[in-house]
C-alpha cells in the first residue's frame, strides 16, 4: 500500500511504534507542527497498531469533514476519554444518535438564547469589574473562568443562588483540574481505578447531575414556559423523526456538556485576547479608541457588535494565534476512502489540528505575529474554507460557537473599558496546556488598573 511522507515507524512490524505516541501525549503543539513542516500536507506514522494521517491543508481538512465526512466517525478512545470529564453529550455522540440530537438542539441555539447569554455575560462582567479595586493583581484564567462559569450558568440554567453557583463553579474547576491530569489520546486509567483524582472527578460529577436531576424534575411541570437553554431541552421535540422528547438522562447529559464546553472555550479565549493586548501596547490603544468611541460610558449591547470592527478582528487573531480548540475530534475511517489522492483504509486515525492550520505561513504570512488587520472584510473573503476553523467546519461544527463568540464579543469591550491589564515585571511567557481548550499551564498573573471615563487610566 502506497502512503503519504511521513516519520520513520521503527518496529512497525512487531506494532511497537510508541514513540509517536510519546510525542502526540507529551509535546503536541511541537510534535504536530514539526510533522507539518517537514513532510507537508498528509503526513502518516504509525502509533502502536494503528495507521495515523496527520491532514494540515485546508482542502483535505474540507475533505475529511464536509465532502466525504459520512466514510469517518469520532474517534471512539477519545470520546471515552471527554465523557468522563464532560459528561454524555452531542459533543461525543456519532452516527444516527448524533443526527437526532442536533436535529432536536439546533433550534434552541438559534432562539434567543444567544440574546440571554450576551445580556447576562454583560451584567456578570459589571459584577466583576465592581468587585476589584481600583489596583490589583488577579489569576487571569481562573478569573475568567469564573465570569463564563457564571454567565453560562445564569443564563442556561438559571443557577441564581450564591451558594449554588460557588458550588458548581468549585465542581467545575475540578474538572477542569482533572482534564489537565488525564492523557490526551491514549493511555487512561479504568474509571473504578481507585486515585485521588477519579474521586474528586466522581464528587464534581456528583454536584452538577444533582442540580440537574433538581432543576430537571422542578420544571418538567412548566413546559411551554422556555427561559433558558434547559428550558429548551426539555421542551425539545424531534419533529422530523419519531416526534419524541430527550430522556431525563439525555438532558442532563447535555447539559452537562453545553456547561463544561462553554465557559471553558469562552475563557480560554478572554484569557488569550487580554494576554495579548497586555504585550502588544499599540493594538491595545486602538481597541481602547474604538471602544470609547463607540461605548462612550455605556456597557456594550448586541447593537454595538456591527461598529465594534475591530474588536471582533482582535479576538479573531487571538484565536487563530491561539484557538481554545486547538486540536479537532481525531476521525476514524469506517470504509476505505481517498484523501488527498491516498487510499486511506479502514480503521485509520485522522488528526486536524487548528493550532497547525491557523499557523501555516501560506496562508497566514509572518503566522506568529499578532496581527488583527487579517481579519479585515476585504481579507478574510481570501481565505480558503478551513485556513481558520476555531469552532470546527461542516455538519460536526461547534452547535454553540456562534453564541460564544458574541460572548466574547460583549465581554472583553465591557472589561476594557473599564480596568487596563498589565503584566508584572518581568512576568515569563506562559507555557501552554493541551486540554479540552489550550489554556496556561500556570495562570497568567495580570495586573488590573481602574480607567477613567475618558479612556485615560486613573492614578492608583
Amino acid at each position: 500500500m502506497r502512503y503519504p511522507p511521513g516519520p520513520t515507524n521503527f518496529n512497525a512490524w512487531c506494532g511497537f511504534t510508541w514513540r509517536h505516541a510519546v510525542g502526540q501525549l507529551s509535546y503536541p503543539l511541537q510534535f504536530t507542527t514539526d510533522l507539518a513542516e517537514r513532510y507537508g500536507d498528509l503526513v502518516f506514522y504509525r502509533l502502536f497498531i494503528h495507521r495515523a494521517y496527520q491532514v494540515n491543508h485546508p482542502d483535505l481538512v474540507r475533505e475529511v469533514l464536509v465532502t466525504k465526512a459520512a466514510s469517518f466517525v469520532k474517534q471512539a478512545r477519545q470520546r471515552g476519554l471527554i465523557q468522563r470529564i464532560a459528561g454524555t453529550g452531542i459533543l461525543t455522540t456519532d452516527g444516527p444518535e448524533w443526527v437526532r440530537k442536533r436535529r432536536m438542539m439546533l433550534p434552541a441555539f438559534q432562539s434567543s438564547i444567544g440574546q440571554r447569554l450576551a445580556e447576562t455575560t454583560v451584567e456578570e462582567t459589571q459584577r466583576l469589574c465592581s468587585s476589584w479595586p481600583e489596583r490589583g493583581e488577579i489569576g487571569l484564567y481562573r478569573t475568567m473562568t469564573d465570569l463564563m462559569i457564571g454567565a453560562v450558568g445564569r443564563s442556561f440554567f438559571g443557577i441564581e443562588t450564591p451558594d449554588e453557583a460557588t458550588q458548581i463553579a468549585t465542581a467545575l474547576h475540578t474538572l477542569g483540574e482533572c482534564m489537565l491530569d488525564l492523557d490526551y489520546f491514549l493511555v487512561r486509567l479504568p474509571g473504578w481505578f481507585p486515585s485521588l483524582k477519579e474521586r474528586q472527578r466522581r464528587e464534581a460529577e456528583s454536584v452538577l447531575d444533582n442540580y440537574f436531576d433538581r432543576a430537571i424534575a422542578a420544571r418538567r411541570g412548566q413546559l411551554g414556559n422556555e427561559r433558558d437553554l434547559l428550558d429548551l431541552l426539555l421542551a425539545a421535540v424531534d419533529r422530523e423523526g419519531d416526534g419524541g422528547r430527550l430522556t431525563e438522562s439525555e438532558v442532563r447529559g447535555e447539559a452537562r456538556t453545553m456547561f463544561f464546553a462553554g465557559h471553558h472555550t469562552a475563557a480560554a479565549c478572554l484569557t488569550w485576547t487580554l494576554y495579548l493586548l497586555a504585550t502588544h501596547p499599540e493594538i491595545r490603544q486602538r481597541i481602547l479608541a474604538e471602544v470609547d468611541e463607540v461605548l462612550h460610558d455605556s456597557p456594550p449591547t448586541l447593537a454595538d457588535l456591527p461598529r465594534l470592527e475591530y474588536t471582533t478582528q482582535v479576538i479573531q487573531e487571538s484565536m487563530r494565534l491561539y484557538p481554545p480548540a486547538w486540536a479537532l475530534f481525531a476521525r476514524e475511517a469506517i470504509e476505505d476512502v481517498e484523501i488527498g489522492g491516498y487510499t486511506l483504509p479502514r480503521g485509520s486515525w485522522v488528526f486536524m489540528y487548528p493550532w497547525v492550520l491557523h499557523r501555516d505561513r501560506r496562508f497566514f504570512p509572518q503566522p506568529l505575529e499578532f496581527r488583527p488587520e487579517r481579519f479585515a472584510p476585504d481579507k478574510i473573503e481570501l481565505l480558503p474554507t478551513g485556513a481558520y476553523i476555531p469552532f470546527g467546519l461542516g455538519g460536526h461544527n461547534c452547535i454553540g460557537g456562534r453564541i460564544a463568540m458574541t460572548a466574547v464579543q460583549l465581554a472583553l469591550p465591557a472589561l476594557v473599558q473599564q480596568f487596563d491589564f498589565d503584566l508584572p515585571s518581568g512576568a515569563p511567557q506562559p507555557e501552554l496546556h493541551t486540554s479540552i481548550s489550550l489554556r496556561p499551564k500556570q495562570d497568567i498573573r495580570m495586573i488590573v488598573r481602574a480607567r477613567q471615563a475618558s479612556g485615560v487610566p486613573a492614578l492608583a
